[in-house]
């Protein structure tokens, strides 16, 4: 089963979070990594692979790449390639079944044309969620309002995973996400987001700290 990664928005974590789900999982699950709409210089599947050293054939090609560092909507305007979105939700929706991490660009509410957003996407392809929740001050708002979206639209929620730079506001905002959404709570890693994690250390100490009671190995059943 696939299973779709999106988050609050951008630099939540979603590539860090489906890197540790490919390093800890990817060989014994047979797991692929794919990021349908990449915008901008930066190239998300080729950074997992390089934390997570694995084969580049457990990484699937874009479907769309954008120069522009921005809304694919608006990116894909200034490349004058529109989103076929019919195409795309077909693509999705006929992969459904195989064992993918597909990463969404920034957040639910993302526009991929003028018409259409990224949860109406994952809706319409009927793949499951995780949601990667930010920890810090700030992160009630933003959760609950995407959690909310979630729910209205009947979307298959696996559960919400914390990722980021923990406060003294951290404790609570889980409780308080939680309890208000009522979601499953997958899991938390806390790390220094402005730290840049080097290869080694992402191999030697991030992934073995990873899902440590293997809450999400599941997940892809």
């Amino acid at each position: 089963m696939a299973v779709f990664i999106s988050a609050t928005g951008t630099d939540v974590g979603k590539s860090f979070f489906s890197a540790l789900l490919m390093a800890k999982y990817g060989t014994s699950h047979g797991l692929k990594y794919f990021k349908p709409i990449q915008t901008g210089s930066d190239d998300d599947r080729a950074a997992v692979q390089s934390l997570t050293g694995l084969p580049e054939n457990s990484f699937l090609k874009n479907y769309y790449s954008f120069s522009f560092a921005g809304s694919p909507h608006y990116a894909s305007e200034l490349d004058e390639t529109p989103v076929d979105t019919e195409e795309l939700v077909r693509h999705l929706y006929s992969i459904r079944e195989e064992k993918i991490v597909i990463e969404g660009a920034g957040g639910l509410l993302v526009p991929l044309t003028r018409r259409f957003l990224t949860i109406d996407l994952v809706q319409r392809s009927e793949i499951p969620l995780v949601f990667v929740a930010p920890v810090s001050l700030g992160a009630i708002n933003h959760s609950l309002l995407s959690l909310e979206a979630i729910q209205i639209r009947k979307i298959d929620l696996k559960g919400v995973y914390f990722l980021g730079t923990p406060d003294d506001t951290t404790e609570d905002n889980i409780r308080t996400i939680l309890e208000w959404s009522g979601a499953k709570f997958l899991g938390s890693f806390f790390f220094d987001s402005k730290e840049r994690v080097s290869r080694e250390k992402f191999r030697t100490e991030c992934v073995s700290r990873f899902d440590p009671d293997w809450i999400l190995k599941d997940l892809f059943l």
